[in-house]
């Protein structure tokens, strides 16, 4: 009897003190979701980790055209041994150029102006230049996750965010909004590899002449 009686007791105690038999709920300790805030910092950190290890392949452009006016843009190196793309629309026929690639001038040569598809395709003296990889076109998915990676006219770098709006073969339209300078500037996915160069319209809507172009055009 003291058993079952000690027992009934114990019961009783433990089963006051469970959440839904509180007299007043607003009492239960809040509810916490985490999840979201875990994704968000991952993902803020893979960004960070991308834009670190792709800096060494964009190039700082300016631009001097036949008028004298100096714009700035950007461009990306294709191939260890030099080949880089630049925006048709950056760098027009009559113009002169000076680029910066790796922190320091770089000489080049012209070798295909392609209008048609926006493209100048350079080739960088001496060898061994830093690259990222080329972004699988066929997985690419609307909202998917992409960053800019280019140079100011100041010579500093900046990144700039967003997502694939809509996109065809021709072309990759994006939620991004940028300045003029901000043209040529290589666009990438969450894991460093290029997808494009960026086009930029009037309004300053970033669109991206898509990655196969760019190798089209430069035969790789």
């Amino acid at each position: 009897m003291s058993g079952a009686l000690g027992g009934l007791l114990a019961f009783s105690y433990c089963a006051g003190l469970l959440p839904f038999n509180q007299a007043n709920p607003s009492d239960l300790a809040p509810m916490r979701v985490t999840e979201k805030q875990i994704t968000t910092i991952q993902e803020n950190k893979a960004l960070k980790d991308a834009a670190a290890k792709v800096f060494g392949a964009v190039i700082n452009v300016k631009i001097i055209s036949a008028s004298g006016a100096v714009i700035h843009g950007s461009g990306m190196v294709l191939s260890s041994d030099g080949l880089a793309a630049v925006p048709y629309g950056l760098f027009l026929p009559g113009a002169k150029a000076e680029i910066i690639a790796s922190g320091k001038a770089a000489e080049f040569e012209v070798l295909k102006r392609d209008k048609a598809s926006n493209l100048v395709i350079l080739k960088l003296k001496n060898g061994n230049w830093p690259t990222a990889g080329f972004y699988q076109l066929e997985n690419l998915k609307l909202g998917e996750r992409i960053f800019l990676a280019g140079t100011l006219s100041s010579g500093a770098n900046f990144v700039n965010e967003g997502i694939v709006r809509d996109f065809t073969a021709e072309i990759i339209n994006t939620n991004i909004n940028e300045a003029a300078e901000a043209l040529g500037a290589p666009a990438f996915d969450i894991e460093g590899n290029i997808i494009g160069i960026a086009a930029i319209t009037k309004t300053g809507q970033v669109s991206i002449i898509p990655i196969s172009k760019i190798k089209q055009a430069s035969g790789l």
